[in-house]
């Protein structure tokens, strides 16, 4: 914690280029709110010359490297340690060290190497998990050395006047002037302050979360608190530049960047991680075991004390005769009984604690690892699978997980004509021109007016689709490639040419993705382009036609009567040949441009103001709608210079076009086409699935770096917010959130409303995060792909990165990836989640009918029966072992199959404070451990007392039935006169044989012992089966619906079975085979189990039940916005 602690302060002494006030130390507050030549003098250079190397040797002793500080990682034997900081580990390795003493000193070479099996047994198990938990905490901290390999190595420099080519990146010093150009990863936080080409733009969407590349100025912003979003003339270390050229001045290096100050933010969340929900009740589980098993063990070896203590009394008393004393001289003491009460105290404990139960646990995480993995979600941290089933909220990104991440036209606007607007509605959420159609298409092929929206589309385009691993996929700006794939979908004139373009894309799309847009491409020849930029909104190119396409248009123009006849010729002339100006930009700066309407015959219209009022009302509704608007145009009465121009930089008109302060004029007099609306839709599954959050008690957050307005309309189409219902209260801006008072922020959050969070930081969604866990009391899983997005995923208690769009630095640090990067997985995982933890409670804690906990108070009952009752051993310590270590495993194993209960996600989300033995759960496996220890003893009694049970001949064997006094007072077997005991036969026709007859009750006891353990094996295998559901009767869940559950059984039916028929294997564990009458004795004790839960269950149902339903917590929508996207 401390290093962590002294590397924030370096980065706060560091950032924004602050330093001591030494040599070479230079200062720049805000450079972004500042004109390039101000930070420039701040930061004492001449970006023409650069630094000297005078001045960088003393700013890198003022600043060190650039370059990310790496924590010192924790010892091995540190690692090794914490894995046993568990009070359960403690309990377990206690219990081995007893064990392994009263081993030593054990009377008997073979009996003592019996006895070490146990403690070694459990130290193996113990060992084991401390591997796993070393091997995951070695993993833990990736995310930091994932972090620098976003870093640049080499820099384009200039110093000294010179420019160095390949500098190293960590070499960079504040004030260090860089030359970056397109493709280029960004080495430091920079400060534009010259651009060499119209545009530059930067993908900086792991860093902010936008989904397009950003337009970059060197114009300074005028707010020196604004968010990342909005420092357009500053270039941050990590990022790419995605076109365009410039040059920058260093601001910050190393740890003062926004990467470095991320690292800081990721270790500091580190120091933050809570066990999980499942660790936190387990350690309470040991602790509550530890004083349990303590107690009991007393209590037995107390009760037992007159049989190695005889305590002889003095006549006298003292205090008036109220105080007896005793006669040490007379009274004496068995160390050799003592040590056998202690040992029988000790099997106790053994019996008590699960051994098994680390092992089963893991072995059920696992197994749900594998679940999930088969529905897209990877968990990297077994525990995170519990800690979904009791989230509680969902704090998503919006953009690819929400949405597609895949730009798609959703409206297309043209003339109708009449001379109103026509508008098509288009289907299809992703870059595949077949999972979507134009709405309303003419029947028989594209009119003029959509053939030129296509035109502009496919042409004035900077972009590509490809088909890569089964899935179209953009090269180049979504946006652009979202209008390729508008234009495959529209189609060419020749309907009959658009079929086989299509036949065509589907027989081989890896070879032909695009054929719609190489016919276009076919009859345009691209000869310039006039770059995008921020003044006038638009880019545009020039073609040259190829073909004579267009005929319908000339003729057109050349009607008798004809609508326009100013431009008839340019338009006959451009319809049959000649150069072509297409655009595309803002619909405001474009439609200011064009006085012209292109109508679905060819023919052009006056654009008039009512025109002008229609497409200004239709630009407004598309932007209600939080569409992404371009205007689309043409112009045929090019200048001259222009309309001849070939491509030849030298003539006329190529000299007009290198001088780009012409551009707004020869993009001026157009031809409207269009209007394409555009978005980045909302998955279809996503309301269905936010509905299903609401009806599980899980409300969804939504955390962007979106604007505001786009961000509420996908929730209002998702339904994280009503359609038609005010956002206000639940839709905040990351700043306007911070700028609430503490107390507000709690309230909003606590309010059980599904929020909105837009323009979001870093640092926005780890104080929502913290304020959510710390502080509420909620288990938040939260989502991300960008590097900004890792702290935040340290923070939650479920991390969750996307595996395709996701950073490597967000995926080190979440709990789980998203294969398919989509929302619904989530849900479904939190649905697996739910189910695993209902899964583990059949043997954690007895919850579903009693297993593993239930069980293993069936041998304390066992245990402490005997002891009570002075009967002899019945179970001994390596017997409980196998029971509970191999027997138990497969059975245990299964129940990780077990079906989801059907209302799982009806239910409200697990109380990650709920204690682990509730008071019912406490009384059902009290009983049912009751009856365990009633049955195993009652067989052991049986055999001895009774020649007949229930019509089952047990003396056919020609054991000696003793009385049950005799049985009680076996240690007093010396001293009965005229005692016989008659050996008996084992199934097999083994016969078992004993030099004295007391030792009837020691080595012949062994079929007694056999009986006993059998029961308790046979009812651990039916109570396997009442764990089929927690409240469902066999009856309505049957035991065929976990088919591996009956195979699991059979196993372990069969394992017992090989110690029982196997003589080396029976001689270990001392037991004898059985006869067809005794086993049918075990079935007679161990049936009843399951009338016994069965009882419990009925119970359970009628007092104890689950609450059905939940309180809607927000996405109160979800189901109306998944009909609505549905029925689009």
């Amino acid at each position: 914690m401390a290093a962590a602690a002294a590397g924030r302060r370096r980065a706060a002494a560091g950032a924004d280029a602050a330093a001591a006030p030494a040599k070479g130390a230079v200062r720049c507050d805000a450079p972004w709110c500042k004109a390039p030549e101000q930070v420039a003098s701040e930061l004492g250079v001449d970006v023409r010359v650069g630094l000297s190397t005078e001045e960088v040797v003393a700013r890198q002793q003022a600043f060190g490297f650039n370059e990310l500080e790496k924590e010192p990682g924790k010892p091995m034997w540190k690692l090794v340690l914490e894995q046993f900081n568990d009070m359960l580990v403690r309990i377990l390795l206690l219990a081995a060290a007893v064990s392994f003493a009263i081993a030593y000193f054990e009377d008997g070479a073979e009996e003592g190497l019996r006895a070490y099996i146990e403690p070694l047994v459990i130290v193996a198990i113990l060992a084991l998990n401390a591997v796993v938990g070393v091997w995951q905490e070695s993993n833990a901290e990736r995310a930091l050395e994932a972090l620098k390999e976003l870093q640049s190595e080499t820099a384009r420099v200039i110093r000294g006047g010179k420019t160095i080519s390949d500098l190293p990146a960590r070499e960079l010093v504040p004030g260090d002037v860089v030359e970056l150009s397109v493709g280029d990863k960004v080495p430091a936080d920079l400060r534009l302050v010259a651009l060499k080409t119209a545009t530059l733009r930067a993908e900086q969407s792991s860093l902010t979360g936008e989904p397009v590349a950003v337009l970059k100025c060197t114009d300074a912003a005028g707010d020196p608190d604004c968010e990342l979003q909005s420092k357009e003339s500053m270039l941050f270390a990590g990022t790419a530049l995605a076109s365009g050229s410039g040059t920058g001045v260093v601001t910050a290096t190393g740890m003062a960047t926004e990467i470095g100050k991320i690292q800081s933010d990721i270790q500091a969340a580190s120091e933050q991680e809570m066990d999980t929900p499942l660790k936190q009740k387990l350690d309470e589980f040991g602790g509550q075991l530890a004083n349990v098993i303590f107690v009991v063990c007393v209590i037995v070896w107390a009760i037992n004390y007159h049989h190695f203590v005889t305590i002889v009394w003095r006549p006298e008393r003292l205090l008036g005769g109220l105080l007896p004393v005793p006669d040490w001289g007379a009274s004496s003491f068995s160390l050799a009984k003592c040590t056998y009460y202690f040992k029988i105290a000790v099997a106790l404990a053994v019996a008590a604690i699960p051994e098994g139960l680390p092992a089963v646990i893991t072995t059920c995480l696992a197994l749900g690892t594998r679940k999930m993995a088969k529905k897209n979600a990877i968990v990297r941290k077994l525990p995170s699978v519990e800690t979904l089933g009791c989230t509680t909220v969902i704090c998503s990104d919006k953009t690819g997980t929400l949405t597609t991440n895949q730009m798609s036209a959703v409206t297309v606007v043209t003339a109708a004509a009449g001379g109103g607007l026509r508008e098509l509605e288009v289907a299809g959420t992703t870059y595949n021109p077949d999972q979507g159609h134009v709405e309303g298409l003419p029947a028989g092929g594209l009119d003029a007016a959509l053939t030129a929206v296509a035109e502009v589309c496919v042409e004035c385009n900077e972009a590509r689709l490809e088909f890569k691993s089964g899935a179209f996929r953009a090269v180049g700006a979504p946006t652009e490639a979202a209008l390729r794939a508008l234009a495959e979908k529209l189609g060419v004139p020749d309907a009959a040419v658009t079929a086989a373009a299509g036949e065509l894309r589907r027989a081989d799309p890896e070879s032909n993705p695009e054929p719609v847009c190489a016919h276009y491409s076919a009859r345009l020849r691209r000869l310039a382009l006039l770059e995008f930029d921020r003044d006038r909104k638009s880019m545009g190119v020039i073609c040259a036609r190829e073909d004579g396409g267009g005929a319908a248009a000339a003729a057109a123009a050349a009607k008798p009567g004809g609508r326009v006849t100013r431009h008839a010729a340019a338009a006959a002339a451009a319809a049959g040949g000649g150069n072509v100006l297409l655009v595309k930009g803002a619909a405001e700066c474009v439609l200011d441009r064009c006085d012209r309407l292109l109508l679905p015959d060819g023919t052009e219209a006056e654009m008039g103001p009512a025109q002008r009022a229609a497409l200004a009302q239709q630009v407004e509704a598309m932007a209600d709608r939080a569409l992404r608007i371009l205007a689309l145009a043409r112009r045929s009465d090019l200048p001259s210079d222009l309309a001849a121009y070939d491509g030849d930089t030298k003539s006329a008109g190529g000299v007009r076009l290198q001088d780009s302060s012409q551009y707004e004029k020869i993009e001026s007099g157009m031809v409207f086409v269009g209007l394409v609306g555009l978005q980045d839709p909302p998955r279809p599954e996503v309301p269905g699935a936010i509905a299903d959050c609401a009806r599980a008690g899980i409300r969804v957050i939504v955390i962007t770096g979106d604007n505001k307005t786009t961000a509420e309309a996908i929730c209002r189409r998702i339904g994280v917010l009503e359609e038609g219902a005010p956002a206000e209260g639940r839709s905040f801006t990351g700043r306007e959130f911070s700028d609430l008072p503490h107390s507000k922020q709690l309230e909003v959050l606590g309010s059980g409303e599904s929020l909105v969070f837009s323009r979001a930081e870093p640092r926005h969604k780890q104080d929502i995060v913290r304020l959510l866990t710390k502080e509420l009391g909620e288990v938040a899983a939260m989502t991300g792909d960008g590097v900004n997005d890792a702290p935040a995923l340290k923070l939650a208690d479920i991390g969750i990165a996307m595996g395709l769009a996701g950073t490597e630095v967000a995926k080190e640090a979440s709990d789980m990836v998203l294969a398919d990067d989509n929302f619904s997985t989530i849900v479904a995982a939190v649905s697996e989640g739910r189910a695993i933890y209902a899964n583990m409670k059949a043997f954690i804690r007895g919850g579903r009918g009693g297993y593993m906990i239930s069980s293993n108070i069936g041998e304390v009952a066992s245990i402490f029966l005997t002891a009570i009752l002075g009967l002899p051993e019945g179970l001994i310590p390596v017997q409980l072992l196998w029971v509970n270590l191999v027997t138990d495993g497969p059975p245990a194993t299964a129940l990780g199959f077990n079906p989801p209960d059907v209302d799982i996600m009806l239910k409200p989300p697990r109380d990650p404070k709920e204690q682990l033995i509730t008071p019912w759960v406490y009384v059902r496996y009290c009983v049912i451990g009751a009856y365990v220890g009633f049955a195993t003893v009652g067989a052991f009694v049986a055999w001895y007392i009774f020649p007949s049970f229930l019509g089952l001949d047990l003396g056919a064997d020609g054991h000696t039935p003793v009385t049950w006094a005799q049985l009680t007072r076996w240690e007093e077997c010396r001293s009965w006169k005229g005692f016989e005991a008659a050996p008996f036969t084992v199934a097999g026709g083994g016969v078992v044989s004993f030099p004295h007859p007391c030792d009837y009750f020691t080595a012949g006891k062994v079929k007694a012992c056999t009986l006993s353990l059998s029961v308790l094996v046979a009812i651990e295998m039916f109570n396997a089966f009442n764990a089929l559901s927690e409240d469902n009767s066999l009856l309505t869940l049957p035991p065929w619906a976990n088919p591996w559950l009956a195979v699991a059984t059979a196993v372990s039916l069969g394992l017992h079975c090989l110690i029982l028929y196997v003589p080396p294997l029976a001689q270990i564990f001392s037991i004898v085979p059985l006869t067809l009458s005794e086993w049918g004795l075990v079935m007679a004790f161990a049936l009843p189990v399951i009338l016994i839960d069965e009882v419990l269950k009925l119970l359970g149902r009628r007092f104890f039940g689950v609450q059905r339903t939940v309180r809607q917590r927000g996405g109160r929508g979800g189901a109306a916005a998944g009909a609505r996207l549905k029925a689009e």
